[in-house]
């Protein structure tokens, strides 16, 4: 008897994403993929083997950097690492009841100026000039200020992550983050979208963002690493 095993989507969420619902965002190969370099440093790869990091060296630029989702082994000649990343994920099924009455706006192409300016003075992760056209943003701004975000990233058949969520110095403490946060989730629910999203292991904001997760319903499901990898210069072995 043979038991066929099903591994969840969720396992390795940018891979499905970029063979899927988000292909038009990305570059994809036999085994590996990316997302364009305007949209994401995120790259994926179909499995563990070294054959899918070197199937990757073929879709980046020499010296150009990507963050590559539960990559295995790599081919040292294509590819230098730089670091690795713990990340828990957390999934949110069940949305907890959220008494906010905060007044947000829909963000887009016109609000992407401050939303850079936001995410370079709170580095809430890597979003790059079009990152926000993955998916729905919302913020709140004061005296035209935007001041705090959330929005949606890795979005696969069935899943949608939430993502660069970021409050302002100063502005902290007001609930925010956990109001543009259930906004967002509200909407993944609506369309039958179970809600994830990640966090930075040993980061700063680590203890408060899994505990404002958890009040909203989310539970912690898997850690996985990222490997942040500088392509080299040599050409693929022939």
């Amino acid at each position: 008897v043979v038991l066929e095993v099903r591994l969840d989507p969720l396992d390795n969420p940018a891979w499905h994403a970029l063979t899927g619902e988000q292909r038009e965002f990305g570059v994809v190969g036999s085994i590996a993929a990316r997302y364009r370099a305007d949209v994401s440093p995120i790259a994926a790869v179909a499995d563990h083997s070294i054959e899918a990091t070197t199937d990757l060296a073929e879709l980046v630029m020499p010296d150009e950097v990507v963050a590559v989702i539960q990559a295995g082994p790599v081919d040292v000649s294509l590819w230098r690492e730089l670091t690795t990343i713990e990340l828990t994920q957390w999934v949110c099924d069940t949305l907890e009841p959220n008494e906010s009455e905060l007044t947000w706006t829909e963000l887009g192409d016109g609000d992407a100026e401050d939303m850079q300016i936001l995410v370079k003075a709170t580095d809430p992760g890597p979003f790059e000039r079009l990152t926000h056209q993955l998916g729905d943003y919302v913020g709140v701004r004061i005296e035209d200020r935007l001041v705090s975000m959330a929005g949606e990233r890795i979005c696969l058949e069935g899943n949608r992550e939430v993502s660069a969520v970021c409050t302002a110095e100063g502005f902290g403490g007001r609930g925010y983050a956990q109001g543009l946060v259930a906004e967002i989730v509200a909407r993944q629910h609506r369309v039958n979208c179970r809600s994830f999203l990640h966090v930075r292991v040993g980061s700063p904001a680590e203890r408060i963002a899994s505990r404002v997760y958890a009040k909203l319903g989310y539970q912690e499901r898997i850690r996985y690493p990222m490997k942040v990898l500088r392509r080299s210069h040599e050409l693929r072995p022939a």
